[in-house]
């Protein structure tokens, strides 16, 4: 009995079923690695849009306020719906940055309603006028100050 060609076969078909539970094994593991890539990739990119919404909002605003010459409810609200978790999504010093958006916006606002008070002298009419100018001033200074500072928020090399 040289050799039965059946028990080759039998042979045969037992390494390939002991060699088929590791192959099993690695292509599941491959997969598994690939959806944790995926998942990291996915996080990185809706972070990155939360954070791209953040800085949309901040130009939007300030882009608003110079051209309106005046702080608007709807801008208003819009900012500060797109900015509110801000703290969380980027840092300390960003949020107080936004909050100095928000301080400075009110403080335009202020200015402007007091004025347009009736009782008003020309010598305050001109102090409010100088304050409008430069706070107005301040917000298009933004405009190049804000892509500045959102920016190392927005890089795209980790995506």
């Amino acid at each position: 009995m040289a050799c039965d060609p059946q028990s080759g076969w039998i042979t045969a078909m037992q390494v390939g079923a002991a060699a088929l539970s590791p192959i099993i094994a690695v292509v599941g593991g491959w997969i598994a690695w690939q959806q944790v890539r995926i998942n990291r990739n996915k996080l990185k990119l809706d972070r990155f849009d939360k954070r791209y919404s953040i800085y949309e909002a901040s130009m939007n605003f300030a882009t608003s306020i110079i051209a309106d010459g005046k702080l608007t409810s709807a801008s208003y609200e819009e900012f500060l719906a797109q900015t509110r978790g801000a703290r969380f999504l980027l840092n300390k010093e960003m949020a107080d940055y936004l909050e100095q958006l928000n301080t400075n916006a009110v403080k335009l606002n202020g200015v402007l309603h007091s004025q347009e008070r009736p009782s008003i002298t020309e010598e305050q009419w001109a102090k409010y006028g100088d304050r409008i100018t430069e706070i107005t001033t301040w917000f298009q200074q933004q405009l190049e100050v804000i892509p500045e500072r959102l920016g190392p928020f927005l890089s795209v090399k980790d995506i």
